[in-house]
């Protein structure tokens, strides 16, 4: 059977000259078919090109972000360091008009704080500086204390060391078991000085602080821990 055709009119102004263009309707279902293909491809690719566009805007706002973190990781990294120095400048005083170092004063624990077994205070020898806070929602488990390196890190409570190793993201790190249920981490250490299951007791030195594992600044990562589950530390580093 032959193929149905259509046929076009070309007509000029003067009307001479009228041309005919026949196409057959096999050869404009091929041709529909040939520019849907297209349309399609030229979609395809305006949102392909929507995608990386999209996807090279998000790289560099964390390109600008992190260098925005090393910038303050640099300052905090700096106060440290001169917060250190200071505090043995005045050690130094202090030992050459004979006065005894000072202690620090004897820590007590208020009427309905924390239970007793539970880890209390500072895991530091030294104050330092809180850079990050503890955020469940962006999955950030502890705090971020800055300190200078080779600051002592101390067990806020008595308990048995379970795990003392290195890790790609913690570092130098060690995990504390305690009573009812708590536990303690202690990361981005620059070494440990005890291993797995070594008792230790409240205030013992345990590790120097550090700057190991992902990391851009010395520092301790500080975890509290009730029956495996990450908690604010805040209310037990008072």
């Amino acid at each position: 059977m032959r193929d149905k055709q259509l046929t076009l009119l070309i007509v000029p102004h003067d009307e001479h000259n009228v041309r005919q263009l026949k196409l057959s309707y096999r050869r404009l279902r091929i041709l529909a078919a040939v520019l849907g293909v297209l349309s399609v491809l030229a979609l395809a690719g305006i949102a392909s090109y929507g995608r990386v566009a999209s996807r090279a805007g998000r790289a560099v706002a964390l390109e600008r972000e992190n260098a925005r973190l090393l910038a303050e990781n640099a300052k905090v990294s700096d106060i440290a360091t001169n917060l250190a120095r200071t505090e043995r400048a005045y050690d130094q005083i202090r030992a050459m008009a004979g006065l005894a170092p000072e202690e620090p004063p004897a820590e007590v624990l208020p009427v309905g704080s924390v239970e007793p077994q539970s880890p209390t205070g500072w895991p530091l020898a030294t104050k330092g500086f809180i850079t990050a806070s503890f955020d469940s929602a962006e999955g950030h488990s502890g705090v971020d204390i800055a300190v200078p390196s080779n600051t002592p890190v101390v067990a806020t409570a008595g308990g048995t060391v379970s795990e003392s190793g290195s890790d790609a993201v913690l570092g130098e790190y060690l995990l504390v078991d305690h009573d009812d249920g708590y536990e303690t981490m202690y990361a981005h250490n620059r070494n440990r000085l005890v291993s797995a299951g070594v008792v230790v007791e409240r205030g013992q030195t345990i590790a120097y602080s550090g700057n190991s594992g992902r990391s851009t600044a010395p520092h301790l990562h500080y975890e509290v821990r009730k029956q495996g589950k990450p908690i604010d530390p805040a209310s037990y580093m008072r």
